[in-house]
């Protein structure tokens, strides 16, 4: 089950609507392909298995459920779009209503979410387990690409030098549910954990409907229980960045989530060279095409696909190593790829 028959038209009204976690939300594909073709065809247990397809937090959102009633899948898909539709206001930027958006306005939020306050609390720890490659305070310098794309001009060097000033999640205080940026400008995004985050919820929500094999496709990141209808594991294919129409690696999950950062759909100027993918200490643009991420859980793959994106590959692939159930595959620039040990991917 391929997701590309719709993705363009999709991506247009989103860009055009403004979206909802924003442009860093839908740039990473990944693939449900069936066990026994390589993403485009079909096979015995497809009518086992009840998939709906909404857009949701800016990108195409895909539920599957294997081994239960249409009926009873429906319920259940229902319910958990309903919650990854609640949680996408509270982590959203692009509403001034949203809390997020009144953080980012103002620079200070009393009462905040709990459960806002819980992601900035792991994105803060993310920021530690990475080295400062995954910063959410990094939205400055992204503002100022986003400013010039719509302006039409280029970037001067000392205009990243002052958007830089702005960055550092040191500046962010988190007290007794309060929210404070000690420097004026700057401003917080959740886009590389919030839709992972929102993921396994929605999976959580799943099993608590009685629908423990499924599988949940936001974009590129997704969370996988369970099996299919044949008994079957979910294959998930990674997109190439150099779209030549194959699929690089193929990964056959039974839990866990699977994340992928790219650079390879939306971009920031005529000359395709300055995506969302930044790194936060030099604001230099991601140092690989694609980071491919296997994790515990969905917000694990989602933060690390965007850290291990932006670091040297000789770091990304050592920091992998130490984390335990981890793993990533590096496809560079060149079209070469790296993986780190345990990678469980296999080529298509």
């Amino acid at each position: 089950m391929s997701m590309h028959y719709s993705r363009r038209s999709f991506l247009q009204a989103v860009l055009a609507g403004g979206g909802y976690l924003g442009a860093a939300a839908i740039l990473s594909t990944i693939h449900i392909v069936p066990a026994f073709a390589s993403g485009h065809g079909s096979t015995d247990d497809s009518e086992a298995i009840t998939t709906q397809t909404i857009l949701l937090m800016g990108t195409i959102v895909s539920i599957s459920v294997a081994q239960a009633s249409s009926n009873h899948a429906a319920e259940a898909i229902g319910r958990a779009f309903a919650q990854g539709r609640r949680m996408e206001g509270v982590f959203t930027r692009f509403s001034d209503a949203s809390p997020l958006g009144l953080v980012n306005r103002s620079g200070l939020l009393r009462d905040v979410p709990p459960e806002l306050t819980a992601l900035l609390q792991t994105s803060r720890q993310m920021h530690g387990l990475t080295s400062g490659a995954f910063d959410p305070t990094v939205l400055p310098i992204l503002q100022l690409l986003e400013n010039r794309r719509a302006g039409g001009s280029s970037l001067a060097a000392a205009e990243i030098r002052e958007a830089l000033e702005l960055v550092g999640v040191e500046h962010m205080q988190l007290d007794s549910g309060h929210i404070q940026l000690e420097r004026q400008g700057m401003a917080l995004t959740l886009d590389g954990i919030a839709k992972g985050h929102i993921v396994d919820a929605m999976s959580r929500e799943l099993d608590a409907a009685q629908c423990p094999n499924h599988c949940i496709n936001a974009g590129g990141d997704i969370a996988v229980k369970g099996r299919k209808a044949n008994g079957a594991p979910w294959r998930i294919a990674v997109e190439d960045p150099r779209k030549r129409g194959k699929y690089p690696q193929v990964v056959e999950l039974m839990s866990g989530g699977m994340a992928t950062s790219g650079v390879y759909e939306v971009f920031y100027d005529a000359a395709h060279s300055r995506s969302h993918l930044i790194n936060p200490a030099t604001g230099h643009d991601a140092a690989e095409a694609s980071a491919t991420v296997v994790a515990p859980n969905c917000q694990m793959a989602d933060a690390l696909a965007t850290a291990v994106s932006v670091m040297p590959a000789r770091d990304a692939l050592a920091l992998m190593d130490e984390i335990p159930g981890c793993s990533c595959c590096l496809v560079r620039r060149d079209g070469q790829m790296q993986a780190s040990r345990g990678w469980p991917g296999k080529q298509a």
